[in-house]
């Protein structure tokens, strides 16, 4: 079993090498629909693989033989797991857990805060677009079934009509593809492993080049570039929560560099690393669980045989 889990971690930390640099290659729509899925599979790889090490070494104790139909020694005699590397194991899945139960916590938070926001907005209830009557420079997106984009007064003050039509194209971009709950989906990836916060943190810079992207559909790409930069040095003080979507995400110069090439296309070589990737996650997560299932099988406890004495013949 330990090349089996040797060859699972080994997979997803290929994975987290890769994942940002398959992020600035492929195109933001591929990045965000391929990598998200692919690194909540790394991460699920991941725990699977230390929390089985963990199980076995636990039930390597002898204290446990009472409690399963294994035997204790026979496994410890199969496969044995040092006390250092089951300890280890362990520690990083309970590490895991809190990490993953602290971000829910944060998310479950910022999509309350963002419910509470979309329902002081119920007198614009069947439009799309919600404007707020304030001074503050402000445009995002909420979550949710419908979604809402929210722009104030004093933003659409500060842009000409080129720049508001920009603008609008670029949030009704998150609203129609559901960026938020892609880069939530990232985040808790990223909570149960961190190594993957970097691979999370491209998929958000992804999702605002997409609606970068579908922006420069409806203007040409200087003028939208132009725009992006002209409402990031607007914003002084863009929402914190992790639940809204703004045109002032991921890294706004690189995003600005990007609209002054021409748009990206995929690459069939860029798709098959990435394929190759998750076939050696799942074929590894696969090897972890036959060998284990196998292992545990050897180690049963032989079945107690009866045996009836005959009665005497008279």
């Amino acid at each position: 079993m330990n090349i089996a889990v040797i060859a699972a971690l080994v997979a997803c930390l290929a994975f987290v090498a890769a994942g940002p640099h398959l992020a600035r290659v492929l195109p933001p729509p591929a990045t965000v629909r391929l990598l998200v899925p692919a690194a909540l599979l790394a991460a699920a790889g991941g725990v699977f693989a230390l929390g089985t090490v963990a199980f076995t070494w636990l039930g390597q104790a002898p204290e446990v033989a009472r409690f399963v139909t294994w035997s204790p020694q026979r496994l410890h005699a199969l496969n044995p797991i040092p006390p250092a590397v089951g300890i280890a194991a362990a520690a990083l899945l309970m590490a895991a857990a809190g990490w993953t139960l602290r971000s829910l916590g944060r998310t479950i938070r910022a999509l309350w805060v963002a419910h509470r926001t979309g329902r002081h907005l119920d007198d614009h209830r069947g439009s799309p677009v919600v404007v707020v009557d304030s001074p503050d420079l402000q445009a995002f997106t909420l979550p949710g079934i419908s979604g809402r984009i929210v722009v104030t007064t004093g933003m659409l003050a500060a842009l000409d009509p080129d720049g508001r039509r920009v603008l609008l194209a670029h949030e009704q971009s998150h609203r129609t593809h559901r960026h938020t709950w892609w880069t939530l989906a990232a985040d808790l990836a990223a909570a149960v492993n961190p190594l993957l916060r970097p691979t999370a943190a491209a998929v958000r810079h992804a999702t605002e080049r997409w609606a970068d992207e579908d922006a420069a559909t409806t203007a040409d790409r200087r003028r939208v570039a132009a725009t992006i930069a002209q409402v990031a040095l607007l914003r002084t003080h863009p929402p914190a929560s992790a639940a809204v979507a703004a045109a002032t995400g991921g890294q706004v110069p690189q995003r600005v560099q990007a609209l002054l090439r021409p748009q990206p296309r995929i690459q069939a070589r860029h798709v098959g690393v990435l394929a190759a990737l998750v076939l050696a996650v799942l074929l590894g997560a696969f090897a972890v669980q036959r060998t284990g299932e196998s292992l545990f099988e050897h180690a049963k406890q032989p079945a107690a045989t009866w045996h009836v004495a005959s009665a005497p013949t008279r």
